[in-house]
């Protein structure tokens, strides 16, 4: 259980529906092991993608779940608040949001502005991952590179190439150390050059780019708004735990291979996305995830939807052709989309179904839970511990088989002797 839930939480950070759940039956273990092995599915992956349909969710779930106590859960609710670095973050994006650049092109660069540049790097005559750009807009001194890198751009014009060295710190990169304290040697084309002119946040500014006429009034729109967005949060997080435990109440025996093979797919790409941000290549990303962790979260997934699906064919939350297009396009807009076809080409529709009637279920499971208030300094400092112990636990895990193989001889058999 803490173990899919680390993984759930690493991957919600990508903003991903990664799913949790326990209900790991026996054949499921059994089945994990006559899997194709990650490559081929790889491989398959991109296909799957597009062509996953309604078959996958054509099943039902009452074949394979025995619910059990979902309806008034014990939860905890942290208590919404908006405090004032929240409503100054949102001024300040405001303000970024309406922030000019003027291209500048009778002097050379300066702390402050904005230049489009490209950059090659090498190391030892190599160049590395992450070390190339092109087109690439900086600010100098806003601390996106490295400040040695973004010092040398200052007094260098527009049509100017030049080349310096860079030392990378030691701890540049704790996940990745390849570059921690090596020097690269960089060229730089400065493209363009642009002051940015940035508002002050005023009275005349709040009333020429929003509907308010002064900054009492727009910062009272803000809170009334923050909190809104702090209260679904809220009722987001207590309604996840609900679908936890709703999950370890239930019975799990067995899945629809083709609802399996989905998540699996969907895990893939999840974890390939997650190791290119990391700066690593995919096989040494599995290897800091564990033996298994694929399969593991695959099975987490499939087995959590089974559960919401039981849930929402017995609340009647389940998606209908009738119902489809209306939900759909209310999520398509949420997530920007001009339309619900543009939607389908990036989730597919059995993506978009399947979290349409998470988040339905998540809600009910939330109002009908017996919700104990707590602060939010409370409420995710023990998430923070419960992540601490699960990293505890992963570890721990990993270093056992070493422990027990240490030794020619167990302990009960040393005591025999």
């Amino acid at each position: 259980m803490k173990k899919r839930r680390y993984l759930a939480a690493l991957l919600l950070l990508l903003g991903m529906a990664v799913f949790t759940g326990c209900g790991n039956s026996k054949k499921n273990q059994e089945d994990s092991a006559s899997r194709k092995t990650e490559d081929e599915k790889t491989e398959e992956s991109d296909d799957a993608g597009e062509t996953a349909g309604e078959d996958v969710l054509d099943f039902k779930a009452e074949d394979y779940v025995k619910l059990g106590e979902y309806k008034g859960l014990n939860v905890k609710y942290p208590i919404p608040e908006v405090s004032g670095d929240d409503v100054e973050f949102s001024i300040q994006q405001l303000v970024e949001e309406n922030t000019e650049y003027k291209e500048i092109k009778d002097r050379a660069a300066q702390e402050g502005d904005s230049v489009n540049i490209d950059f090659t790097g090498v190391i030892d005559g190599e160049a590395f991952d992450g070390g190339t750009g092109e087109d690439f807009d900086l600010v100098i001194g806003s601390g996106e590179f490295l400040e040695e890198f973004e010092k040398n751009l200052v007094d260098k014009n527009a049509g100017e190439a030049f080349t310096f060295p860079v030392t990378f710190p030691e701890d540049y990169n704790e996940m990745d150390t390849e570059l921690n304290g090596k020097t690269a040697e960089f060229t730089v084309t400065i493209n363009t050059i642009s002051e940015v002119i940035v508002p002050e946040y005023n009275d005349e500014f709040v009333k020429k780019v929003s509907d308010y006429n002064t900054t009492a009034e727009y910062e009272e729109y803000l809170n009334a708004d923050l909190m809104i967005s702090a209260q679904e949060e809220s009722d987001s997080a207590a309604g996840e735990d609900a679908l936890v435990l709703a999950v370890e109440n239930a019975k799990v025996e067995g899945y629809p291979q083709a609802l399996y093979d989905f998540f699996y797919n969907e895990t893939v790409e999840g974890y390939q996305f997650y190791a290119s941000l990391m700066g690593m290549e995919y096989d040494e990303f599995l290897d800091e995830m564990g033996e298994g962790a694929v399969e593991e979260a695959t099975e987490a997934q499939t087995n959590e939807h089974l559960v919401v699906q039981a849930i929402a064919d017995q609340e009647g939350l389940a998606v209908t052709e009738d119902s489809y297009q209306e939900e759909a396009k209310a999520l398509a807009e949420e997530y920007e989309y001009e339309s619900v076809e543009e939607f389908e080409a990036d989730y597919g529709k059995a993506g978009i179904i399947t979290q349409i009637v998470r988040e339905k279920v998540v809600n009910f499971l939330c109002e009908n839970a017996n919700l104990e208030e707590v602060s939010q300094e409370e409420y995710y400092q023990e998430e923070e511990e419960m992540m601490d112990e699960d990293t505890e636990d992963t570890e721990a895990d990993e270093e056992t088989p070493e422990a027990e193989t240490d030794g020619e001889t167990s302990e009960a058999e040393t005591d025999g002797e």
